[in-house]
């Protein structure tokens, strides 16, 4: 090609450039909604200060209309961030994915879970203030890949039933996720133990009979289905498994065993406490601990945002993470010395909440203390405050001087 007639050519192209552009934005009816960059710098400065900046060559991929090849490209970097242990710099860099590419349905699942988990101190506690926007992160991307189920099943069984407890709120969005087209057996089956962990035991057993004659009825019509084979023998086991804890259980409240529970705080230093205590159940059992400002309300939040409030205190060793209980003592020392952004301690007073909840106990717990704690008392600390939920609970008011 001769010279004259390659620099004509690039001449047309760099002219063509803006039209291309103005094109795009027409025929691209979201692009404004997910323009690339847009509250990077924001992000930037809320999570430790990651450089993570969409390169000019990036942005440049977007303007003429390959959102979704600069989208997979920077997927491709956010796992090296992951695999580098750089779990900051994961979330906006998930964000800046979903605005170019809103069906990304791998980067939501990610983002949230980062949120929720992996946002830890120098103990690997996660941080209680970032569980909300990974559930607003989740929603969001429901909202945009509607009939998905993988992103509905995450909400329901990793964010409420793992990290909040909340197994109503659970079984919503497992429920909903199961009625999708591409639903698989294991998920359907969290719907009965989502009622079961709420001690709906008749309505979980319901469920699993439910369950097992649809695994029958697809075995009649393939014997060789492994799916259903595998699914049948599931069903069946949990569900006499369930009957058999149900015969067991069923005289406990009429010989309720006084679990005699105490617990203490102390100031060990600065940042340096210890809680100590008294629960008479078996080995294995877990004390609940939420350490809070004293007027901390969890936050209702309209629409996903990464920012969160850095003067707000909230420690939370809950569930598998609760303070283990051996020989009906329990105790652990907490050292936050290190991890002054996640725990600021800026209010006057704290809210130290203990509690043992018998609906997260395990299946030998359980044999003492029934789904609902039917099977035991306190003479000091059993609250019944939940209709038909009997959990044991003390409530400890500190200074910010005991802490600090």
């Amino acid at each position: 090609m001769k010279r004259g007639t390659r620099l004509i050519l690039i001449l047309i192209a760099l002219a063509l450039l803006p039209v291309i552009v103005k094109l795009q934005s027409s025929i691209d009816p979201g692009r404004k909604q997910f323009q690339p960059g847009r509250g990077v710098a924001s992000m930037v400065t809320e999570v430790n200060n990651n450089p993570v900046v969409m390169p000019s060559q990036f942005i440049a991929g977007t303007l003429i209309g390959f959102r979704e090849v600069v989208a997979g490209l920077l997927w491709i970097r956010t796992n090296d961030f992951f695999h580098t242990g750089n779990y900051e710099a994961v979330i906006p860099m998930t964000r800046m994915i979903t605005w170019l590419d809103p069906h990304q349905i791998d980067v939501y699942r990610t983002g949230a879970w980062h949120l929720a988990y992996n946002l830890v101190d120098s103990s690997e506690r996660a941080d209680y203030r970032f569980l909300f926007p990974g559930i607003k992160f989740l929603e969001e991307g429901i909202q945009n890949n509607p009939n998905v189920s993988d992103l509905e099943f995450d909400l329901g069984f990793l964010i409420y039933a793992l990290k909040k407890q909340d197994f109503v709120k659970a079984q919503y969005w497992i429920t909903k996720a199961c009625q999708e087209s591409d639903a698989t057996n294991p998920m359907k089956r969290q719907i009965a133990h989502m009622l079961e962990k709420q001690g709906k035991i008749d309505e979980a057993a319901a469920e699993w009979r439910k369950m097992l004659a649809q695994a029958i009825s697809d075995l009649k019509k393939d014997p060789n289905n492994f799916h259903a084979l595998e699914h049948r023998n599931v069903c069946k086991r949990n569900l006499d498994l369930m009957l058999v804890r149900q015969t067991m259980r069923k005289d406990l409240a009429n010989h309720r065993l006084d679990v005699k529970f105490e617990a203490s705080f102390k100031r060990l230093g600065p940042r340096q406490f210890q809680i100590t205590g008294q629960l008479l159940l078996p080995i294995g059992s877990r004390v609940d601990v939420m350490l809070e400002d004293a007027d901390y309300k969890e936050p209702d939040m309209k629409s996903f945002t990464w920012d969160v409030d850095p003067n707000q205190t909230v420690l939370a060793d809950t569930g598998m993470h609760g303070i283990f209980v051996d020989g009906g003592k329990f105790s652990r020392k907490f050292d936050v010395t290190k991890d002054s952004k996640q725990y600021p301690f800026k209010a006057e007073r704290y809210k130290l909440t203990l509690f043992f909840n018998p609906r997260i106990a395990t299946d030998y717990t359980q044999d003492f203390t029934g789904w609902n704690g039917e099977g035991i008392t306190d003479k000091k600390y059993l609250d019944t405050s939940t209709p038909g939920l009997r959990i044991i609970k003390k409530v400890i008011y500190l200074k910010r001087e005991d802490i600090i």
